[in-house]
């Protein structure tokens, strides 16, 4: 808790349901209104598409806001399926600096929380959230 900002049980509580049960397609956080806790924006279901994920990151935008996100990466590597949960801080450059400031240093205090995450995606800009980039991540460990 660096930051001082605390990690609210229920985002715990949908990254179980993401990572274990398979709930949802995604989870997208913010920072509660009067900035003290990272609390859970929206849980994407089984039918959401990364491109949902992406249009709901870039919501954020439009407020000069940052998000944290956790999406359910499927791929296929050398012919065979994989799974992995990408962790993303969503801090475009139009996000004003405390903004910046504050998820940059809540981001660990809520990673500590979410065991289980296999890929950190930090994005700036559309080319950070393209599906291309997000997948090169998950897949550097088999290169």
């Amino acid at each position: 808790m660096a930051s001082g900002v605390a990690v609210h049980d229920e985002c715990v509580e949908a990254f179980t349901k993401i990572k274990l049960g398979h709930k949802f397609k995604y989870i997208i956080f913010r920072l509660s209104d009067d900035l003290k806790k990272i609390i859970v924006e929206e849980s994407g279901g089984l039918e959401k598409t990364y491109d949902d994920f992406v249009n709901k990151l870039r919501e954020a935008e439009g407020k000069r806001e940052c998000r944290y996100g956790v999406f359910d990466v499927k791929f296929t590597f050398n012919n065979m399926q994989r799974e992995k949960l990408a962790f993303f801080l969503w801090s475009p450059d139009c996000a004003t600096i405390k903004q910046k400031m504050l998820y940059t240093s809540s981001m660990k205090a809520l990673k500590n929380k979410l065991v289980g995450i296999h890929v950190e995606v930090q994005c700036n800009d559309e080319s950070d959230l393209a599906l291309s980039h997000v997948l090169e991540k998950c897949t550097e460990r088999y290169n």
